[in-house]
């Protein structure tokens, strides 16, 4: 798990609300006590198998590791003799052939009161500092909402959710001039994605933000008819590259209250579907998300800073062919073959910012552009505003369903 940089500022992004499914809750890691709290499975193909995202299918572990506070393997025998306390390592071979792995920390454990090498151990990112009072400072500071862990587990679904930006108009890409509005001053018609995307760079390796789930409607039609998923990325604008993570609307394929968390990556050659990793019925909760990419492999961080609640962090590897770091992308989606689910009272995308090379910088401090959802009518289906002169922030308010 781990934490991203907002600003100046460091914040914990390793968290995610969820409402957990009965299975979900079975391994999640929660205060002692709590009915979340029990023994580690020491089976190497154990798994929690979370059905209750709609229509996707579950994918079972190939792997199950057990690791001490040391960091080091646990073996079965060791766990049983001893009753160490374990983290568990879940792995997973994804049906395009990339590997996810997730892991969960053992139950009633706290990180704000754990030592820094324990807390590496079982996941969870430690703030840059040097070991002594300013690290546990930190780290109490970093994990102080913390509460327990619900497992991300992979559940991959039928169709994509998103696909690279497709332009509304054949001389979109050209841009309209949009200096009379808000900044930026540029800005692309799309057929599918609403919000801005940083650009200005070619090595964009991390994009953050926060988001509200806000309160999703059927006067649009009926969830099978109407979808929004909203996401942070990197990529899909100028090429089919993209990566990317973030909640559909409905806490189910057949739900509109809610949100399914999911991450998804897409190329020319292979368009793959979303990994759904949980859900919940919640409203009205700012979920915190950050994604990082380092040669080939994403870690995937989600945190619902309304009540503390986490889903692991989801690493996965072999995503090499997949990354375009030319463009950070902040994005209201309407996907193909569906209308634009309304919500009220808006989409808000706080906390808004990425990092190139090894700089962090907030989305309108970088160069950007507005990247405006119209339909075939050239109307506007969605407003994305800047807030005030934030830095980080904008909101988007719902228009046309078609």
């Amino acid at each position: 798990m781990g934490f991203t940089k907002y600003g100046v500022g460091l914040v914990s992004a390793l968290l995610v609300s969820g409402i957990a499914s009965a299975p979900a809750q079975a391994h999640a890691s929660a205060p002692a006590g709590s009915p979340q709290a029990e023994t580690n499975d020491t089976s190497d193909t154990t798994d929690t198998t979370d059905s209750s995202n709609g229509t996707c299918t579950p994918l079972k572990a190939t792997h199950t590791r057990l690791i001490g506070a040391d960091g080091q393997t646990v073996s079965g025998s060791d766990f049983a003799a001893v009753g160490v306390q374990t983290a568990k390592e879940l792995t997973y071979t994804l049906p395009d052939g990339a590997t996810m792995s997730t892991i969960i920390p053992p139950a009633g454990f706290l990180p704000q009161n754990s030592t820094p090498e324990t807390a590496r151990a079982f996941g969870f990112d430690v703030p840059d500092e040097p070991d002594g009072p300013a690290l546990t400072s930190a780290m109490q500071e970093t994990y102080k909402d913390y509460k327990f862990t619900v497992p991300s587990v992979p559940c991959i679904g039928t169709q994509p959710i998103s696909s690279p930006l497709q332009p509304a108009t054949a001389d979109a890409t050209a841009g309209v001039d949009n200096s009379a509005e808000t900044d930026p001053t540029f800005a692309v018609n799309s057929g599918n994605w609403g919000g801005f995307v940083a650009n200005g760079h070619s090595n964009y390796v991390q994009v953050y933000d926060d988001q509200n789930i806000p309160t999703y409607q059927s006067n649009c039609g009926s969830a099978s008819q109407t979808l929004v998923g909203t996401w942070i990325g990197l990529g899909g604008l100028n090429s089919s590259k993209l990566i990317q993570q973030g909640f559909a609307s409905g806490s189910s394929s057949t739900a509109i209250t809610g949100a399914r968390l999911w991450y998804e990556y897409l190329n020319s050659s292979h368009p793959n579907p979303p990994v759904y990793i949980g859900s919940t019925t919640r409203t009205g909760d700012i979920i915190s998300e950050s994604m990082t990419y380092s040669a080939g492999n994403v870690t995937f961080h989600w945190y619902d800073r309304s009540n503390g609640q986490a889903w692991s962090d989801v690493h996965v590897s072999g995503l090499t062919s997949y990354y375009d770091g030319t463009t950070a992308d902040f994005i209201s989606e309407r996907p193909a073959g569906f209308k634009l689910r309304s919500f009220t009272p808006y989409q808000g995308f706080d906390g808004s910012g990425a990092k190139y090379a090894s700089t962090y910088k907030d989305l309108f401090s970088l160069p950007n552009t507005e990247v405006r959802l119209i339909n075939a009518s050239k109307d506007k289906m969605m407003s994305s505003t800047r807030v005030g002169s934030s830095t980080k922030a904008f909101r988007q308010t719902h228009l046309l369903c078609s």
